[in-house]
C-alpha cells in the first residue's frame, strides 16, 4: 500500500514538472500597453501626455513600443504609439473625407483596458497639437474634429 502511494506521488509530480498544458501567459510577443500615464513613466517608455478637445476621450498619451522578454524585463522596440482611452467605441482618421466615408482603421480593443491605438511618425511626435476626426459610437457617423494638445 505504501508502494502505491509513492508511485501515485511520484506520478504526479512528474506530470507536473514535465507540464500538463498549462502555461503563464506569455507577453513575449504581444506589445504592451501601460495602463496609467504614470505606469508609462516608471517603466521608461512614456513620450507625451496629451488634453483632448472632447469629452468622449477619457486620456491619450504617446508611449515607445514594448515587451516582455524571456526573462520578464522590459524591452524596448522601434516604433512610437499613441494611445487614447476613449468613453464609447469609435475610431480615428487623418482626413474628414475619410471620417465620412466611415473608413477608420483604429477602434478599441477589448478587454479591460480598451484604447485606440494610432501609430505616431516622428514629426507627429514633435508637435503640440494633433488633429484627427472621430467616427463611431452609438450613431456610426463621423463625430468631427478632434485635438489633442501635447501638455508641458
Amino acid at each position: 500500500m505504501n508502494k502505491k502511494i509513492r508511485i501515485i506521488v511520484s506520478s504526479t509530480f512528474l506530470v507536473f514538472i514535465i507540464g500538463c498544458g498549462i502555461d503563464a501567459e506569455d507577453k513575449t510577443k504581444v506589445i504592451q500597453v501601460s495602463e496609467t500615464i504614470e505606469d508609462s513613466k516608471a517603466k521608461g517608455v512614456f513620450l507625451a501626455e496629451y488634453k483632448p478637445s472632447r469629452e468622449i476621450i477619457k486620456k491619450a498619451w504617446a508611449e515607445i513600443h514594448w515587451l516582455y522578454d524571456t526573462l520578464g524585463n522590459i524591452r524596448i522596440l522601434k516604433g512610437k504609439e499613441l494611445y487614447i482611452e476613449a468613453q464609447d467605441s469609435i475610431g480615428l482618421c487623418d482626413s474628414w473625407s475619410e471620417c465620412m466615408n466611415g473608413d477608420t482603421s483604429n477602434g478599441n480593443r477589448g478587454g479591460v483596458m480598451k484604447y485606440i491605438t494610432f501609430a505616431l511618425a516622428e514629426e507627429e511626435l514633435s508637435k503640440d497639437t494633433l488633429i484627427y476626426y472621430i467616427y463611431g459610437c452609438k450613431k456610426k457617423k463621423c463625430m468631427g474634429e478632434l485635438q489633442l494638445v501635447k501638455k508641458k
